[in-house]
């Protein structure tokens, strides 16, 4: 049934659960509604500012206080007025945060497993801080627990806010092991795409699109960046859209983003490659291209040829310098590293051509341009191919390229979260190459990176220049020479006195020389964890086992595939110790040991001055706490130090360490640690961090750190630069090279190129775009018809919940989500579909994974608004602990019916790659 607006009157508002989102629950009774509460006696109201902390997006938020009678509450949060990120907007999400903070299920107080219970029973007595570090020292000690047989999960918010400290203890404490939450979710398995051609690492924080100014949008396997939702990016292209900008969604539901589209083109799931592939060709083909741009700023001009396996080759001089053929037909050599191909190495002019004769041939290899490489790699991809597979007309596919391709400017957006196929990397990669064939990089109207990102690439090149280090390496190096800065600490077995990598790495020289399929490059992935808490796992002839785990601000029993596997993990006999620290309970608490409380975002004040996330500006902006802590908790920074002391004694290292990568300094912090102990402070090194780290900000700011802090406290954000300014002076690659290998944009893609002379051959390693199979269903092909009962599967966001998180559990939010309860927790079934299966809205269906044999139940909803060959559900419900008092066994759990697959490149999930045969349930429980 489709759903209706709640009717609201007078008396259900009162009763509503978002009465309490305006803060109304602090009001005097209804009839001084009318009345305003500041001009009461003794009522005092206050702003601050804050970062919101409901999703990636990071928006810039207002919280305003009250205090009455001694009591100070959050009673309000908007969207910070003063934000060039956000414009003073707010999702849904934002404004409800307040809710997270007055949640009666939080974690109130350290817990310890109570004698007797076992892992997955929520059974769990209160005690103090310094119980629970008793208890994790005496467990520690007992067990024999070595420094690499810890092992750190860290969710987004881990990895955001507190990688600066994260990654020194790791060092310092011998930890190799760290699984980052949103990488084999989103940050490699998609974004490493997009990387291989700008040289970005983190899409979210790195390229905010320039909607504002773009003429057309197409968004392809994407929702959650613009409706999911991400409110920098939605505000830009409403914007856009009131300016007249057409919008084209490409997806296999008609989503929110789609909803509000020029045109929904419903793709059948899994070959978003071959439309891509198809535009590409087209593109290419007809020449929808800015050929100067292409010229200057990326390697399509350089020459490559086959070698005798087959394998494309740069046809580089004698020195390894790329070479290019000139307009008057000389082969020249430019420089390796460089944004700009019009000067050779010797510093003359020249205009390298995009396409040379059939018949050039150097040093006897025959020769010719990436362009001409790339068109030859897809012959075969034309609209009339793809159209088979995505069910998409070959004339749409090739309109779409055309509009594309001549309307400037154009935006492909890049992308969210890229674990569904085995070939969403290569998706998302070939969205890039699409940009770039357009100019669209760094230009009004295209991708533009971040302000934060200029000024580290600006700093990076310019100490490159120079022939020195570009500073301490967290704050200082851009793109993915940081993510191979971070991966290259904890992967080499050199940088831990115990000579051991972290276990994934030692998983894949296991598996490598076993001969059995492995994970090329496993980034912080899950890859190997299961086997080492097994036993099965060994390095150099000793076994590698993992017996301990801290678990920050993560839910793996529920982000991870499938539920079962981290179950078991957890509750293995040979994990010796759980701590989780965490919010509110979430389906992995109970299966801790101990569960130590965190502050929520509303309570606490940041250790760090951060850049103002995606914002094309400069500006730097914190966390100013609106109220003291609600209860007994403590900061990542100040856990991370205990743990410290428990895990190795170490806390001179990891102070040290802080300072060499993030460059705060050992000396001043350790004096305000002893003050701020001195002085009782909860969280004193936090306290102390945050006071040097202002007095470093302040000086780089050519500011007094009170002016700092003032100014912060006034409006929330210190813009350093404006966007006009940052692109004048670093505008990538017209001013500044890109980060990448080469210096330039890469359709041939270095990054690939040398994972392929290490003797990948599969496809997904290819250096130019290329076709990925995929295999949802054994032995068949994506253009061959389903069975009767059977669909492809399809997940995504509500624009209510991040990351299937526990703001589910948000009373205002929880309101929200029921009044859409059919769509927001059903199974989308195309209605057609549905018929032949005598299926109704409301019925209830069991699914089974046809690879797995997992099986979930849940309820029908039809709509026209889904491909009819897939199954659609939102991924944020399906909670199991029944802490959770709103949101507990609503919604069916995807991963319970992901199973565990990952591809060979970064051990990225294939979420989706599978099929599901559906059943109705006749009575309670039965199959029909």
């Amino acid at each position: 049934m489709a759903w209706k607006y709640p009717r609201l009157t007078r008396r259900n508002f009162l009763k509503s659960t978002a009465y309490s989102s305006a803060g109304l629950s602090l009001l005097k009774p209804a009839g001084l509604l009318g009345k305003s509460l500041t001009a009461d006696a003794g009522v005092k109201e206050k702003t601050v500012y804050t970062i919101c902390n409901f999703c990636s997006s990071l928006c810039n938020v207002k919280v305003t206080t009250r205090t009455r009678n001694g009591k100070k509450r959050i009673v309000k949060l908007d969207g910070n007025p003063h934000s060039t990120l956000n414009r003073g907007k707010i999702c849904a999400r934002g404004q409800a945060g307040l809710r997270q903070t007055y949640d009666p299920d939080r974690i109130k107080t350290p817990l310890i497993r109570m004698e007797g219970s076992k892992r997955g029973e929520y059974k769990f007595r209160s005690a103090t801080w310094e119980e629970a570090w008793e208890y994790i020292e005496s467990k520690n000690k007992s067990a024999q627990i070595q420094p690499w047989e810890w092992t750190m999960v860290g969710g987004w918010t881990s990895c955001i806010f507190y990688m600066y400290w994260a990654v020194p203890f790791a060092m310092a404490n011998g930890v190799p092991n760290i699984i980052a939450s949103p990488m084999q979710h989103c940050v490699t398995t998609g974004h490493l795409g997009t990387d291989a051609v700008t040289g970005t690492f983190n899409v979210h924080d790195e390229i905010l699109p320039d909607y504002d100014n773009a003429r057309y949008i197409l968004l392809i396997a994407n929702n959650a960046s613009i409706a999911g939702i991400s409110t920098c990016r939605m505000v830009r292209v409403g914007n856009a859209r009131k300016h007249g900008a057409k919008l084209i969604v490409v997806d296999p539901r008609c989503s929110e983003t789609a909803a509000k589209a020029d045109e929904w083109i419903a793709i059948r799931p899994g070959t978003d490659l071959n439309f891509m592939l198809a535009m590409l060709h087209v593109m290419l083909e007809e020449g929808y291209y800015d050929g100067e741009f292409l010229r200057r700023h990326t390697n399509m001009p350089f020459l490559v040829y086959k070698d005798k396996e087959g394998e494309w080759q740069l046809a580089n001089d004698s020195e390894g310098r790329p070479r290019v053929m000139d307009g008057d037909g000389r082969i020249r050599s430019l420089p390796p590293v460089t944004n700009d191909n019009f000067q050779d190495v010797h510093g003359s002019s020249l205009y390298p051509e995009l396409r040379v004769p059939e018949d050039t041939v150097i040093e006897g290899h025959s020769v010719m341009t990436v362009l001409q490489a790339q068109l030859g790699e897809i012959a075969i991809c034309t609209p009339e191919w793809a159209a088979k597979t995505t069910g998409i007309p070959a004339e749409t596919i090739e309109r779409i390229a055309h509009d594309f391709g001549t309307t400037r400017p154009a935006i492909i957006d890049p992308g969210w979260h890229g674990a569904r196929y085995g070939s969403m990397m290569m998706v998302r990669r070939v969205q890039a190459m699409v940009q770039a064939l357009t100019g669209g990089i760094d230009k009004t109207g295209g991708w533009i990176m971040s302000g934060e990102f200029h000024h580290r690439a600006a700093n990076m090149f310019a100490a490159m220049s120079k022939g020195q280090p570009p500073g301490p390496p967290l704050m200082s190096l851009a793109g993915l020479p940081f993510l191979q800065l971070v991966v290259g600490a904890v992967s080499d077995p050199k940088n831990f006195p115990h000579g051991k990598p972290c276990w994934s790495w030692a998983f894949k020289e296991q598996e490598k020389a076993a001969g059995r399929d492995y994970v090329y490059w496993p980034a912080m992935a899950d890859t190997g964890y299961k086997e080492s808490v097994e036993g099965k796992l060994t390095y150099k002839g000793e076994p590698y086992r993992s017996r301990a785990i801290l678990i920050n601000a993560a839910n793996p029993v529920r982000h991870y595939y499938p539920d079962t596997l981290w179950k078991g993990i957890l509750s293995h006999e040979n994990m010796e110790l759980v701590v989780v620290v965490d919010v509110l309970p979430s389906d992995t608490t109970p299966y801790a040991d101990v569960i130590l409380p965190s502050s929520t975002y509303l309570e606490r004040d940041e250790p760090m001055l951060y850049g103002n996330s995606v914002n094309h500006d400069l500006a730097l902006t914190t966390r100013y706490a609106a109220i003291d802590s609600m209860y007994d908790t403590q900061e990542s920074p100040d856990i991370l130090l205990r743990m410290t002391q428990i895990i190795s004694g170490q806390t001179d290292m990891f102070l040290m360490l802080v300072q060499n990568f993030v460059g705060i300094p050992v000396e001043p912090v350790k004096k305000a640690l002893a003050r701020f102990e001195k002085a009782g402070n909860k969280n004193p090194f936090t306290a102390a961090c945050r006071e040097v780290v202002f007095d470093m900000s302040a000086k780089k700011a050519h500011t007094t750190p009170r002016e700092l802090d003032r100014h912060l406290r006034e409006k929330g954000v210190f813009i350093e630069k404006k966007r006009d300014e940052i692109l004048e002076h670093a505008a990538m690659p017209g001013v500044l090279p890109m980060p990448t290998t080469s210096g330039r944009l890469e359709f041939f893609s270095t990054l690939f190129d040398n994972i392929r002379k290490d003797g990948e051959r599969s496809p997904h390693f290819s250096a130019l775009a290329t076709r990925v199979p995929i295999a949802c269903r054994e032995g068949k092909s994506m253009d061959e018809p389903l069975g009767k009962d059977e669909f492809y599967f399809v997940y995504g966001k509500t624009p209510t919940v991040s990351y299937g998180s526990t703001n589910s559990n948000n009373p205002v939010l929880a309101a929200i989500n029921d009044s859409k309860k059919d769509i927001y927790t059903g199974v989308w079934i195309h209605p057609e579909r549905a018929e032949s299966l005598g299926l109704e809205s409301g019925d209830r269906i069991r699914l089974t994974n046809t690879k797995s044999g997992q099986q979930a139940d849940g309820t029908a909803y039809i709509t026209r608004k889904v491909h009819r060959d897939a199954l659609f559900l939102h991924s944020s419900f399906g909670v199991e602990n029944p802490k959770l008092t709103r949101s507990f066994g609503i919604g069916t759990a995807t991963n319970k019916l992901i199973p565990y697959q990952v591809d060979p490149v970064v051990g990225g999930f294939l979420s989706q790659e599978f099929t599901l045969r559906l059943t109705k349930l006749e009575g309670e429980g039965g199959a029909a």
